[in-house]
């Protein structure tokens, strides 16, 4: 396969996502959004964090050693920066530093 072939698939489907991305942007950008899609924004934040989580707890063993407290000890440190500071990439950064060190190094 001809490597100018590959690029220019590549090119394509990248002007072709570039497009389909800047169209609502285009057609919409004098409009109001409604309620709904405002209720929308300021909610979908918070229920892709509690899908996450739930993801996140699907598989844990409660009734085994360590019981969780790695994932709970995230949890709750997670939450706690957010509340707190507000900044989901702290939060997030600073939890998983934390649960990632308490299953490697403390609850081996």
């Amino acid at each position: 396969m001809d490597s100018s072939y590959i690029i220019s698939g590549i090119v394509i489907a990248s002007i072709l996502t570039y497009i389909t991305r800047i169209i609502p942007f285009v057609f919409f950008r004098k409009k109001e959004p409604s309620a709904i899609i405002r209720y929308i924004e300021w909610n979908m934040p918070v229920m892709i964090m509690v899908i996450l989580v739930f993801y996140a707890l699907k598989d844990v063993s409660w009734g085994d050693y360590p019981y969780g407290i790695a994932e709970m000890v995230g949890i709750v440190i997670a939450g706690t920066l957010h509340v707190k500071y507000k900044n989901a990439l702290l939060s997030i950064f600073v939890a998983t530093a934390a649960y990632m060190f308490l299953i490697q190094k403390i609850f081996i």
